[in-house]
């Protein structure tokens, strides 16, 4: 009788742990409003971004949930979970991005702490535990004349091109491909932006096809900020652009000061003269200044 006791008793046990581990939770009580839900990433995770929010994560989130995939989360009510979990991939990006900004105790609120990159970086490393995930495109809306646009942005890695596709918005919230538009594609370069060639017209279907360039260089992983507008009878409009961080330049790794021309910073790179000449004045200035100390020495003693 005592071991089928003690049986049930682990049974019981065991099962509330079981539950505990499954319902990793997210609080049912932390209703994130509609329009926080639909909010998408406005740039392309890359292992850049993951790499960034691993950083981010390391240094913010760990201490309450853990390792990503280890389940070995801070035991605080209600817990704080594994961001690996299914549970936890359950979330939209939006969901994630409204509750690490708002927070809800006892999880912080980080909107103050962290700028929007930091907490998009945060969530592709996240994102990066799911191998089912598919990361939504960041759209945006445009007005031109009667007609309500909406457009986003597509890679084709592997073939080097870009498609901005272009939807009017009917009064009935139907989406018809807007055929005709011009598109203007630009890249964020470091002292403004970067216009790639002419205006390209959607299709029938409302795409503008791009050829990217493939010389332009992007950074250690190649990524580069990549920005589409229509472009109308007086200009492009600004309020319209459609934004994409995306790895389709050419990996380029800046050289440090101290790899080439300043060979002042580093003892290895300075060249022999100077290092005697650092030397031998740094002596001529201690032994001049022990020199005067001495004389004082002297001046204070009876004749």
């Amino acid at each position: 009788m005592m071991g089928k006791k003690y049986a049930g008793i682990l049974i019981f046990i065991f099962i509330v742990i079981r539950i505990g581990i499954n319902a990793q939770t997210i609080n049912p009580a932390w209703v994130v409003p509609d329009n926080a839900k639909q909010k998408v990433c406005p740039f392309q995770f890359t292992p850049e971004s993951i790499k960034k929010g691993e950083n981010v994560f390391q240094r913010n989130c760990k201490s309450c949930h853990g390792d990503p995939g280890k389940q070995n989360w801070a035991k605080i009510v209600p817990p704080p979970g594994d961001p690996a979990s299914k549970g936890f991939q359950e979330q939209t990006d939006g969901d994630m991005f409204y509750r690490i900004t708002t927070g809800k105790t006892p999880m912080p609120t980080f909107g103050n702490v962290l700028s929007d990159e930091e907490r998009w970086d945060v969530i592709s490393f996240i994102r990066s535990f799911n191998s089912g995930y598919v990361q939504p495109a960041y759209t945006a809306k445009a007005v031109i004349g009667s007609k309500n646009l909406r457009l986003s942005i597509y890679c084709n890695y592997k073939q080097r091109k870009l498609y901005v596709l272009c939807m009017e918005i009917k009064n009935d919230k139907t989406e018809v491909p807007a055929k005709g538009i011009e598109i203007q594609l630009n890249v964020k370069r470091y002292f403004g932006t970067l216009t790639l060639g002419e205006p390209v017209s959607t299709n029938t279907q409302g795409f503008a096809l791009f050829d990217f360039p493939s010389s332009l260089p992007g950074g250690r992983f190649g990524i580069l900020d990549v920005s589409a507008k229509v472009n109308d009878e007086t200009g492009l409009l600004n309020s319209n652009q459609v934004n994409a961080r995306l790895a389709i330049g050419k990996p380029f790794l800046l050289k440090s000061l101290t790899d080439a021309h300043a060979m002042w910073s580093v003892r290895s790179k300075a060249p022999l003269w100077l290092m005697l000449t650092f030397s031998f004045s740094v002596i001529a200035v201690w032994g001049f200044i022990f020199y005067i100390l001495i004389s004082l020495k002297k001046l204070k003693q009876p004749l």
